[in-house]
């Protein structure tokens, strides 16, 4: 329930404040005074549009505060926004320079929490406000709020996140099963090349000692002859020296122990020469240029640099992985996953939800019949006399659709697997039509009260305002659509703004919303009005004009049959 609305600087609000009741609150007016400015302050401080063109001209700023009071019950549909607090402060900022400001019992919020949260508490019904009604989308609302399928709605909804579950790590193991069956491709087609080219342990290492020697062949035979020649094979050769000198240790080794030391020295010198010799000797046979050789060499190597580097490994780690491709290749024989079990889930769970939203629907048909009836006859009641009033509930067959009824497959998620859709004929002889393409601004106000004294307040909304719901009624109907506003009010909080005195005669707060020139600057202020101020009010509405005895006595008349 709205308890109270604070407005300043808004368009010619310079500042009001107002405090509403339960029941029946009527607005009224003079034409051009601000009624609708309240509606309008209000609608900003729901999450509605704000124009800048609000501010009071010669303000930086306009604010819009209104504070709300809800049942403890109904508090669970407001932890979304952090709310638990029975009172809830709604502030809002228009200002002239930067972004507006929101604020949710002191805390900064967004337009669109805003937003959110006002149509949990309001049902706004101006003479522009009817999208709500007019959006199909909100049908379903409609009829699950007077079918009372809460519950019903919550079996479907858990369901559906169940059977969504299963699809959804359906659908993920079947990705991973192709990724994975990808990867062993990848692994299939590295391995057989690395077969082909078939890497051994420390082959490039010796193949770039080979390519060395092969590349400087000519050099090395000519170093390894010339060595052989200073070892042995020349005249005057090292070992021919060196034989000289043990020979000469020899001879003097008889005359002194000093020379005989040195002989084993010598001789081992000879050993190791002999051994260079042989070594140089061999070595010039072994060592002979081959460009052929050399080529394949060279081919060798420049192939298992292109692996290292395609598989950015080096060359003992290209070999490791070698082995574990190997290794993987023969274990992905066993997946992980059994697909016949989660289908298995699937099918079951698919039953499950179908059967639950084959229930819900059956509900829905059932109460869209007697909820049709019931507003057919409200709108008669309400001044369209021939108006004709059909709730259609229809499903859509979809191939790969969740749900599956009858053997045909049909759309569905959280909701179940209904559209629902408002037609209505307004005059006789025409056909029945979607509600958006035939309401008029003067009708639609009347559908949605006929259809919210139907559903009797199962809506759950606290407040539902009506901005000039009298539009183009008069007389008799004037005076229905006024009961049906009182009776409304027994289950809701109502605000309405109305000419009409005959509405405003049922009201249990009447304010009146005056203009007065203040410092030469036009302002508008709200008024509660007590039992006198309401019959010259009503007075006023029925002469048009300053009202007079005649008049008086006629607002007592109306006053006294709506007690």
């Amino acid at each position: 329930m709205l308890k109270s609305l604070h407005i300043e600087n808004f368009a010619i609000v310079d500042e009001a404040n107002v405090s509403f009741d339960s029941g029946l609150n009527i607005i009224t007016g003079e034409t051009g005074v601000g009624k609708s400015l309240i509606v309008d302050a209000l609608s900003i401080a729901l999450g509605e549009r704000a124009f800048k063109d609000f501010i009071r001209d010669g303000y930086p700023s306009a604010v819009v505060e209104a504070v709300f009071e809800v049942k403890r019950t109904e508090l669970a549909k407001l932890a979304q926004f952090g709310i638990d607090s029975p009172i809830i402060t709604i502030k809002r900022e228009i200002k002239l320079q930067g972004h507006s400001k929101v604020w949710m019992n002191g805390q900064n919020r967004t337009v669109q929490e805003l937003k959110e949260l006002g149509d949990l508490l309001v049902d706004l019904h101006g003479q522009h406000e009817h999208q709500y009604l007019l959006n199909e989308e909100h049908h379903i609302d409609f009829l699950d709020q007077f079918a009372e399928t809460s519950e019903l709605k919550r079996d479907v909804a858990e369901k559906y996140q169940i059977l969504s579950s299963l699809n959804r790590e359906l659908r993920e193991q079947e990705r991973s099963a192709s990724s994975r069956q990808e990867q062993m491709q990848l692994y299939a087609f590295q391995l057989q090349e690395l077969n082909d080219v078939n890497p051994q342990a420390n082959e490039l290492e010796e193949l770039e000692k080979e390519r060395r020697i092969l590349e400087n062949a000519l050099t090395i035979s000519e170093q390894a002859s010339a060595l052989y020649k200073e070892a042995e094979s020349t005249e005057g050769s090292a070992i021919e020296r060196l034989n000289r000198i043990i020979s000469q240790l020899e001879n003097l080794s008889t005359y002194t122990e000093t020379a005989a030391s040195f002989l084993p020295e010598a001789l081992a010198a000879r050993v190791s020469l002999q051994s260079i010799a042989d070594f140089a000797s061999e070595y010039e046979k072994e060592v002979h240029s081959d460009p052929h050789r050399l080529g394949e060499v060279e081919a060798r190597i420049k192939l298992l640099s292109r692996l290292c580097q395609k598989y950015n490994r080096t060359f003992d780690e290209l070999l490791g992985y070698w082995d574990d491709i190997k290794d993987r290749l023969g274990k992905q024989e066993n997946p992980e996953w059994s697909q016949k079990e989660l289908l298995q889930s699937i099918a079951v769970s698919t039953k499950a939800y179908s059967k639950a939203c084959k229930i819900l629907s059956e509900k829905r048909t059932q109460e869209a019949h007697i909820l049709s009836d019931l507003v057919a006859r409200k709108l008669n009641h309400l001044g369209i006399p021939h108006a004709r009033f059909q709730i259609e509930v229809i499903q859509e067959e979809q191939t790969d659709g969740f749900v599956e009824l009858k053997g045909h497959k049909l759309w569905g998620d959280g909701t179940g697997v209904d559209r629902v859709t408002f037609w209505m004929q307004a005059n006789p002889g025409e056909p029945l039509r979607p509600l958006a393409r035939i309401a008029s601004g003067g009708e639609i106000s009347r559908i949605m009260l006929a259809i919210k004294s139907a559903m009797s307040g199962k809506d759950g909304i606290g407040t539902v305002i009506f901005d000039e719901i009298d539009t183009g009624i008069s007389g008799r109907i004037a005076r229905i659509v006024g009961e049906e506003l009182k009776e409304l009010g027994q289950h809701h909080q109502l605000i309405s703004i109305t000419h009409l005195p005959q509405i405003a005669s049922l009201a249990d707060s009447h304010f009146r919303v005056e203009k007065h020139l203040i410092n030469n600057r036009t302002v508008t202020r709200v008024k509660r009005l007590d039992d006198q101020e309401q019959i010259t009010e009503i007075a006023t509405l029925i002469g048009d004009g300053d009202p007079g005895e005649t008049t008086r006595l006629a607002a007592k008349e109306l006053l006294k049959q709506g007690e």
